[in-house]
């Protein structure tokens, strides 16, 4: 195992996220599999605090907030959304912990194999071993790098560059 800060990160929430992603898929296939409680849960007209109790026993006591969720999505009739919601967890928790993160560099001239090495050596650092490269070239930028690390973008490009002097001077583009 790694031994670094995002590691360390991608442990805590594998580890936050499990009994979240067990408990949904337990309701989930209770669900999905008993025809009888389905019914009764979709049941509007019998209120979301008896429906919650039917489910006792198949949504753990931790976290409590597990229990909340399951209740407000049964106050909202918003169960059908349980499957997809945990979908998405097993999805978050696939890509923070197990598969590689991609990275994608954008660049002004294609990049020669030692500038990719060490931009993929300063982006290891920066947001840990797991990543996957794609470079990428956009003349348009004019310069500098735009890097894309999951839900994070540094623009450090010549165009970036402009268009923040421009925002800071109230300039618009013409």
């Amino acid at each position: 195992m790694e031994r670094t800060p995002e590691a360390y990160t991608r442990g805590i929430l594998a580890a936050v996220l499990e009994p979240w992603i067990d408990g949904l898929g337990k309701v989930g296939t209770a669900i999905r599999t008993d025809s009888k409680l389905r019914a009764k849960l979709e049941d509007a007209s019998v209120e979301p605090a008896a429906r919650l109790a039917l489910l006792e026993g198949l949504v753990p006591a931790k976290p409590a907030e597990l229990r909340n969720l399951v209740g407000a999505l049964l106050a909202n009739n918003d169960l059908g959304l349980l499957d997809q919601i945990h979908g998405a967890l097993g999805r978050v928790v696939s890509q923070e912990t197990g598969g590689p993160q991609l990275a994608q560099v954008t660049s002004a001239i294609a990049l020669s194999s030692a500038e990719q090495d060490r931009m993929a050596a300063h982006l290891a650092q920066q947001f840990g071993a797991n990543l996957e490269f794609e470079y990428l070239v956009d003349p348009e930028i004019l310069g500098g790098v735009i890097v894309r690390v999951g839900d994070k973008l540094v623009d450090d490009s010549v165009r970036g560059r402009i268009e923040a002097l421009r925002n800071s001077l109230g300039v618009r583009a013409a």
